[in-house]
């Protein structure tokens, strides 16, 4: 990762609701809130949503000019630390804003994504109920493990349907991500991964870009294919995001399928 430009004196925030120059970067004032901000966090004025940034970002020197605005701290932690700098890496390597990375994250709707967090209770109970913690699911070369969380990811939905039987896809510890489920579905996923419900998660490259909560493991599936290079702004290649992933994460990355 290249260097960031430091400013001491500013937590940097960027605002899910509205545009401050060219992209939709701007300044917590000093003042706003009681709270100690830390990156990562996610903080409200109103309805307007703002991730705070931390004191770094990705091109500092295209924010000189940058609007003060007021929030209140919300929810701690939103973004975790790794997936954060995956965030601010995103923006340097592909040349791109934050405005361009974000949609990769999440949703538009914060407050939708906030309220979906409370059906966690209902889905860590079944999991716990028939999951228990000291045992593995083995589905041909894929161990579903309690103790970290895995990875697979896949070319298409074709090759994971054929690499993956039904039960195994709608085990209680297992997160399937198709572009085709509903907004409310991939919400509850986050959650699911974030809060360590779901302990493998199977996915397309779209969806690689999650808040884990412990990733140890991931799975490579037919590197070669040719959707693994992302056509639209950030044109980015799952190989090289699968590889800052590994060190971010301290996971280790299994190829299949070379």
């Amino acid at each position: 990762m290249g260097t960031f430009i430091l400013c001491h004196s500013a937590v940097y925030l960027y605002s899910f609701d509205r545009f401050f120059g060219f992209d939709k970067v701007c300044i917590l004032a000093e003042n706003s809130t009681k709270k100690k901000v830390k990156a990562g966090d996610l903080l409200v004025f109103g309805n307007q949503y703002f991730l705070a940034l931390g004191e770094n970002l990705a091109f500092a020197e295209q924010y000189q000019h940058l609007t003060t605005t007021q929030a209140e701290l919300v929810y701690k932690e939103f973004l975790s630390a790794p997936a954060l700098k995956l965030f601010h890496w995103m923006v340097e390597t592909y040349y791109t804003t934050y405005k361009s990375v974000v949609r990769l994250f999440f949703a538009d709707d914060i407050e939708k994504l906030l309220e979906r967090e409370a059906k966690l209770t209902k889905a860590r109970s079944a999991r716990d109920e028939n999951w228990p913690k000291s045992t593995k699911i083995v589905q041909n070369k894929f161990s579903l493990s309690p103790d970290w969380q895995t990875l697979i990811v896949f070319p298409d939905l074709r090759t994971m349907f054929n690499t993956t039987d039904e039960a195994f896809r709608e085990d209680p510890g297992v997160a399937f991500l198709s572009s085709t489920q509903t907004q409310n579905q991939k919400d509850v996923h986050r959650w699911e991964i974030k809060k360590w419900v779901k302990s493998m998660i199977l996915c397309t490259y779209a969806e690689i870009f999650q808040d884990f909560h412990d990733l140890k493991k991931i799975i490579f599936v037919d590197p070669h294919k040719r959707y693994y290079a992302n056509q639209q702004d950030p044109r980015y290649k799952v190989g090289d995001v699968i590889e800052e992933m590994k060190k971010l994460y301290g996971a280790e990355v299994e190829i299949m399928g070379v």
